[in-house]
């Protein structure tokens, strides 16, 4: 499997598949803002690459170094990193500051560093399932436009790709569990368990497991 630049034909890849077929191989230097528990970090560490994990609930791992802070303002210096990520992490910026995430985010680059931008999308049954309780369309189209903005204003150039996130469940119980052990969630059991989610989570069944699916954009803005 491999990306697309056609919404027509993502496919399912893992997150870190998807983003080191997508990032310049040159990166040696790259800011991970809001990494949560740093995982995705870990597994972008390479041998010539060096990852800054951030996150406001930052916890102790390795191999990235993890750093505590806020994506605005940044805790970080001018002019450091050749890459900088957001990996479905703007939307979770309050909306009036992800302006000032980007910027910051911007700010951090060095000359000919380079942006990268990865987002869900309101699209794919996970979407379908969550509705109900967790509706994230509204933020994640907010973040869609500031992304716009940033590239308009700074006379960026794009370049974008998509592909499906997966996950699989052998059953109903099992997925609330996953969902309720997420970290920062704002919804509770009774909600998630409701007839409604749990007859869109019914029509999921592929075969031998319940498979929910969500569609990723990924933009690179550089200004080279």
């Amino acid at each position: 499997m491999s990306l697309s630049q056609s919404v027509h034909d993502a496919s399912v890849m893992s997150p870190t598949d998807a983003i080191s077929e997508f990032m310049n191989p040159g990166c040696q230097r790259l800011l991970d803002i809001g990494c949560g528990a740093g995982h995705l970090s870990d597994d972008l560490v390479s041998g010539r690459r060096t990852v800054v994990a951030l996150d406001p609930f930052v916890v102790p791992g390795a191999p990235a170094l993890r750093i505590q802070g806020d994506a605005a303002p940044l805790p970080v210096v001018d002019d450091i990193f050749d890459s900088v990520l957001f990996h479905w992490s703007l939307h979770h910026v309050p909306q009036d500051q992800m302006s000032l995430a980007l910027s910051e985010a911007v700010r951090v680059l060095t000359q000919n560093g380079v942006l990268y931008v990865v987002e869900p999308e309101p699209i794919g049954s996970w979407h379908e399932v969550c509705q109900s309780f967790h509706d994230e369309t509204a933020v994640q189209n907010s973040a869609a436009v500031e992304v716009d903005f940033l590239v308009e204003r700074s006379a960026g150039r794009r370049r974008r790709a998509y592909y499906f996130y997966e996950d699989q469940f052998d059953n109903f119980d099992e997925w609330v569990t996953e969902l309720m052990e997420m970290p920062h969630n704002n919804y509770c059991e009774k909600a998630v368990r409701s007839e409604l989610v749990k007859d869109q989570f019914e029509r999921c069944w592929e075969t031998d497991k319940y498979v929910l699916r969500q569609r990723v954009r990924m933009d690179e803005i550089r200004w080279d």
